[in-house]
């Protein structure tokens, strides 16, 4: 290396590092939004029996539903944890996760039927 570009390396180390640390991130989460796409696109990941680690973001990606609807439906509080998983509200309604796939599949035919009119 030429002494002119070592020098300018040692006197810009913190704006390269953190020019990098922005790379690495950015590269991270394109990554994320790539592979999400590809997985929520892929027809065996739609309209899936709800299992109680799924959160209510992952229905309205995987119904493709939209996150007021979903809300509405799995009777969340406007206000409030975001995170829960489906065996929590699938108890706190005093339903089964069966039960409560059928409640989300009924939903998003109707929702579907209504779009498609």
């Amino acid at each position: 290396m030429s002494r002119r570009l070592t020098s300018f390396l040692r006197r810009n180390r913190g704006p390269l590092a953190l020019l990098l640390l922005a790379g690495a991130v950015a590269v991270w989460l394109a990554f994320r939004m790539v592979a999400d796409f590809l997985y929520f696109h892929d027809p065996a990941h739609r309209d899936v029996e709800l299992r109680g680690w799924m959160t209510p973001r992952y229905v309205v990606e995987t119904y493709d539903l939209p996150p007021s609807l979903v809300s509405e439906l799995l009777d969340l509080p406007a206000q409030g944890p975001r995170r829960r998983r489906m065996r929590r509200i699938a108890a706190d309604l005093g339903l089964t996760l069966e039960e409560l796939t059928d409640r989300v599949r009924a939903a998003a035919a109707e929702y579907r039927q209504a779009r498609d009119d």
